[in-house]
């Protein structure tokens, strides 16, 4: 359950591994609108303004719930558009205020890490910002501009490697089925991830993190139009666990500590584990369920 103070705006989106964080609005809304997404599409972006007001908020957690407090997340859908020095005075006061903190995250969109510099980076980091979760849906860049996320393969692996120099733990997200039922198209996909998560592997050994969700396609977003009117046609439960099967098969043997999860619950499958380490064992996982699935619809 989470931490909640101050002034966040409905709905509110997190991580699912920031369950148990205190939640801290520095922004409200999106930058973008993905076809896909309609999480914020009640929301006009802005960023919060009043910083003393954040660092109310701060400390009226501290009164509310004392040294329990271990992770924050700033809210909402991409805290990077603040600037450094702002989320530098921010992390830092955090930690001021919430001796036993041990995580600080936030969304954010590839082109605003890479519009930071190395050395803000680097000081964001030692300020005790830890880990920013990336919406990359794709490495394919045609999906990706079908898809209006407003970047690129090159984008994103210049990203993940300016987070994974200054110490900041990357997690990526990829989406599966965002090609709809085009067996071409989906293999396209699944190649060109997994090409982005081969160019994405840090230098240095540093823990990061690949997150495959499948594609629920949302009531209000512009992909539910397209559904509505014949233009997009969802892929089938095999195809999407061939496409997660193409993602794996095509990734490095030889890629390290990245952690690899599938158990968010828009997936058919959960697989958890280190990508290069456990490769044999995931795509083994995926054979069987597809097999298994094939078998039952011929009984029937």
């Amino acid at each position: 359950m989470n931490f909640v103070v101050g002034n966040l705006t409905e709905p509110v989106f997190r991580p699912p591994s920031e369950w148990d964080a205190l939640l801290i609005a520095i922004t409200n809304g999106c930058t973008h609108r993905c076809t896909f997404c309609s999480m914020y599409r009640t929301k006009k972006f802005e960023i919060r303004k009043d910083i003393d007001e954040i660092k109310r908020e701060i400390d009226q957690a501290r009164a509310l719930y004392g040294n329990r407090v271990r992770k924050i997340f700033f809210e909402d859908g991409n805290a990077f558009t603040v600037k450094s020095e702002l989320l530098i005075e921010i992390t830092e006061y955090c930690h001021k205020v919430h001796p036993n903190l041990e995580k600080v995250s936030a969304y954010a969109h590839a082109k605003d890490i890479v519009k930071k510099s190395d050395e803000e980076l680097n000081n964001l980091a030692d300020a005790g910002f830890t880990m920013v979760y990336v919406g990359v849906e794709s490495g394919d860049d045609d999906v990706l501009k079908a898809c209006k996320k407003g970047t690129n393969q090159d984008e994103l692996a210049l990203a993940a490697h300016k987070c994974h120099q200054a110490g900041i733990a990357w997690s990526g997200i990829f989406l599966l089925g965002l090609t709809g039922n085009d067996k071409e198209k989906s293999r396209k996909h699944a190649i060109e991830s997994a090409k982005l998560i081969n160019r994405m592997a840090p230098v240095k050994p540093i823990k990061w993190y690949v997150s495959p969700l499948t594609l629920e396609i949302a009531p209000g977003s512009e992909l539910w139009a397209q559904q509505q009117c014949g233009e997009f046609q969802p892929g089938s439960f095999i195809q999407i666990l061939e496409e997660l099967y193409t993602m794996i098969e095509h990734t490095d043997d030889h890629l390290q500590n990245c952690i690899f999860n599938t158990n968010h619950a828009s997936n058919y499958l959960s697989l958890k584990g280190e990508l290069g380490e456990n490769k044999q064992e995931f795509l083994r996982s995926i054979e069987v369920a597809i097999n298994h699935t094939i078998s039952k619809k011929r009984n029937w």
